[in-house]
């Protein structure tokens, strides 16, 4: 092993001499994209924050099996649902232990106060913790989670109930997500008595299968494996994720060995991986969508016309052969084919320079206009290369007389902007966290997702929110699926936003690493796998 690639594992694993070799076999070094900005998956909303955390510290009451994409059990060993649907209770497993760290020490198990605690510092904004970390939930203020749930109480040690304000299709799946971890309230009241509530969101505590023991910010993360993890053993000592925003970076160090697995390798990138002997690439059908959403409460993007003309100015196809490099396709509607929801009859309409023209024309645009586009910075789960996107639309637009003046934002300052929600367009985009199509159209596009800053173009359509709702109050599947499908075509109809491509899940590792499997839906799972 040559020295500097030892100097680095030694900062990294804590040592390259003989005595340290089978703690380097049980340590993985997992090469990022980009860094978290919270350890609290609840208040994330981006896959980097996701990744980073959400399978590494947290478990969930239920996860969704990758095979049959139906709710199991996890730290809730069993559930009932009342004959009105309005009532979930569940039962914990017993002895789950809480992370052991430097600062925190559980006097006890999990329970049900901790998952009352986590769910209702979301819902109740009089809790002490609602506005902690300031108090913005995206998943669950997007799905209307405090208008959903009007009680959880603990009915004991191991026995806790949600009460629902109404029947809702999709709560369970919800609590499956990343974004449904739950946290211990014994922490919590440590925390409020020292008057430093915040801390939970940066000193994380959670019932995981690892548990944070150093963070460098936009260095490195490492993690130790939790040793009273209820699954069983860790095969992992040690996880590192090395924050490597550059895709070509990530590579280099996947190839020398500085890196075991690389996160989101760049469709240009596929045959080198693919040929080079000790490397394997992993890639899994996902649910996602990449669009370019459009303000509608702003002009002249508040004019169908505008929008529709965007539409026809684009190339999809370009985009998807320079960007994606083939690795994916052409989106026809925000739900992507792999989804049950999914409108096989809708089709987006094919660029056609002279009907754009024609449309802008009849906007009082025909000499075109300036407009901004906030790109977000770095590789995303749904578009690997948002700069060149932007690019790519850019010079279409251009051919109209659109002068776009493109704005790379990291995650934080991005989020900050679509709050504001003074934007003229942002790309942007949707990984799914579970199968049910509501996770996409309801954060993407309804009315309560505006707020939550998911819903960038900032579309409220009465009628699109009729056919979400009766989706998630339908008696059948077939009756979900015959609303879900009027809801795509409306907003086909008023095109808030533009959908561009749906992509492949990507991941490469070296070939001495096993047992790594991509999930279809959420983050990255990695304290199954080890190494030779």
């Amino acid at each position: 092993m040559r020295f500097w690639l030892c100097w680095l594992l030694a900062l990294l694993l804590a040592g390259c001499d003989n005595s340290d070799r089978q703690l380097a076999k049980e340590s993985l070094l997992y090469c990022a994209e980009g860094a978290p900005f919270t350890f609290n998956p609840q208040l994330a909303a981006s896959t980097q924050t996701l990744d980073a955390t959400a399978h590494q510290l947290y478990d969930r009451l239920l996860d969704i099996n990758p095979d049959t994409l139906q709710p199991e059990p996890a730290l809730a060993l069993s559930w009932t649902r009342s004959h009105d649907g309005l009532r979930y209770r569940f039962t914990l497993r017993p002895g789950v232990q809480f992370h052991h760290t430097a600062w925190f020490t559980p006097t006890r198990p999990l329970n049900a106060e901790d998952v009352v605690f986590s769910y209702q510092r979301v819902i109740d904004k009089n809790h002490p913790f609602h506005h902690v970390s300031g108090g913005y939930y995206p998943f669950f203020d997007s799905i209307g989670l405090s208008e959903l749930v009007t009680e959880i109480r603990a009915l004991g040690p191991r026995e806790v109930e949600f009460v629902l304000s109404r029947p809702n299709a999709s709560f369970i799946t919800s609590l499956a997500t990343d974004y449904g971890v739950v946290l211990s309230a014994e922490y919590a009241s440590q925390l409020l008595a020292a008057g430093t509530p915040e801390l939970i969101d940066q000193k994380p505590v959670g019932t995981g299968p690892f548990y944070l023991a150093q963070y460098r910010i936009d260095d490195f993360i490492r993690y130790h494996r939790h040793p009273g993890y209820w699954r069983g053993d860790v095969g992992l000592a040690q996880l590192v994720f090395d924050i490597t925003p550059k895709s070509s970076k990530r590579l280099a160090k996947l190839l020398t060995g500085e890196c075991d697995v690389m996160a989101h390798p760049g469709a240009s990138q596929m045959t080198v991986i693919k040929q080079h002997p000790e490397l394997m690439l992993d890639q899994a059908t996902g649910m996602n969508v990449s669009v370019l959403a459009l303000n509608t409460q702003k002009a002249p993007f508040h004019d169908v016309r505008v929008r529709k003309a965007l539409a026809l100015a684009l190339s999809r196809s370009d985009i998807l052969q320079a960007v994606y490099f083939g690795i994916g396709s052409e989106a026809e509607s925000v739900l992507p084919p792999v989804s049950w929801g999914y409108d096989p009859n809708l089709l987006m309409p094919l660029p056609d320079m002279e009907r754009a023209r024609w449309l802008l024309r009849q906007a009082g645009q025909e000499n075109g206009f300036d407009m901004t586009l906030l790109v977000p910075a770095g590789a995303r789960g749904f578009n690997p290369d948002g700069l060149k996107t932007g690019q790519l639309i850019q010079r279409r637009l251009g051919e109209l007389g659109i002068r776009v003046r493109l704005q790379s934002l990291e995650e934080q300052i991005l989020r900050r902007e679509l709050a504001a929600g003074e934007q003229d367009a942002v790309l942007t985009g949707w990984s799914a966290d579970n199968p049910d199509p509501d996770n996409i159209l309801h954060n993407l596009l309804s009315c309560q997702a505006i707020a939550a800053g998911t819903n960038a173009s900032r579309w409220c359509h009465p009628l699109f929110e009729q056919q979400l709702a009766a989706a998630l109050t339908a008696p059948t599947l077939s009756e979900r699926i015959g609303y879900y499908h009027r809801a795509q075509e409306i907003v086909q109809l008023d095109m808030p936003l533009i959908p561009l491509n749906h992509t492949l899940k990507l991941q490469a590792h070296r070939r001495t690493v096993h047992n790594l499997k991509l999930q279809p839906y959420g983050g990255v799972v990695l304290h199954r796998a080890w190494k030779e």
